[in-house]
């Protein structure tokens, strides 16, 4: 049986609006799959702006917040990554699907396509 995994990746400003736990676990239990949510926060108050220095680190130590969707069901796994689009938009940069398998990123990537990603 094929195991789903995206890893959707969002850095400061791509998701609409703030993204919530229990409203991923909502959808986890809706959509019958695994969701789980992470975030990563790096940067500092200088001179009056929040700032990260990017260059000098790996991409998964940067500010940014992770949903990962898995589940062996291609169905029910597209569907709850639709959701998520709908509500917080699609992740925005070439990075945004870094650690899916390649099952996954191919709903992810197939996705973004129709609602507004950078694909």
């Amino acid at each position: 049986m094929t195991e789903y995994l995206a890893i959707l990746r969002y850095y400061p400003g791509d998701p609409l609006e703030d993204i919530l736990a229990d409203d991923l676990k909502k959808l986890e239990k809706q959509y019958g799959v695994a969701v789980s949510y992470e975030r990563i926060e790096n940067r500092e108050m200088k001179d009056g702006l929040l700032m990260e220095n990017t260059l000098v680190k790996r991409i998964e130590e940067i500010s940014q917040e992770i949903i990962t969707v898995s589940g062996n069901k291609q169905e029910s796994v597209s569907d709850c990554i639709r959701a998520i689009y709908k509500k917080y938009r699609c992740p925005r940069t070439s990075y945004s699907l870094l650690g899916s398998n390649e099952a996954g990123q191919a709903i992810a990537k197939g996705l973004m396509h129709l609602y507004g990603g950078w694909e």
